[in-house]
């Protein structure tokens, strides 16, 4: 009886401390993201980790620069399909209408709210933007 008791004690520790750390994990990375083009956000991935998984969209803006003025043209917003974390890597896919292949991205955290996301199935010459955890300041009442 004493035995059972001790691998029941064991195995739930070791489950509490898996769980722990998956939702230290999830803090780092639940948020706002920014990657910016021209000065413009050309990418932002909202991160949550509500059902103690991590989730969440991605908007992708379309950024012209005309006359050597910068200004989003367009917006395309996703729900993240099949997010992986994996230590310090993010990896999801995206569904595209009209498009029978869903595009794989990758973003990983470089250092303490910063991270870097790249379209892995995009082509060779796909870029790798650079993204910042956005903070917003909460506002008084005027």
């Amino acid at each position: 009886m004493k035995r059972r008791i001790l691998i029941t004690a064991c195995l739930s520790t070791i489950l509490i401390s898996g769980l722990i750390a998956q939702s230290a994990n999830n803090a780092a990375w639940t948020g706002v993201w920014q990657g910016d083009l021209d000065g413009q956000p050309g990418v932002i991935l909202t991160l949550a980790a509500d059902t103690g998984e991590i989730g969440g969209t991605v908007v992708l803006n379309m950024v012209s620069n005309k006359g050597g003025v910068a200004h989003v043209i367009g917006s395309d917003t996703h729900v993240l399909m099949n997010p992986h974390l994996q230590g310090n890597v993010l990896t999801f896919e995206i569904k595209r209408k009209n498009d029978e292949h869903a595009m794989q991205f990758s973003v990983a955290m470089t250092a303490a709210e910063k991270a870097k996301i790249h379209c892995l199935n995009c082509g060779a010459d796909s870029p790798i933007a650079k993204m910042e955890k956005v903070q917003y300041s909460k506002s008084s009442p005027e």
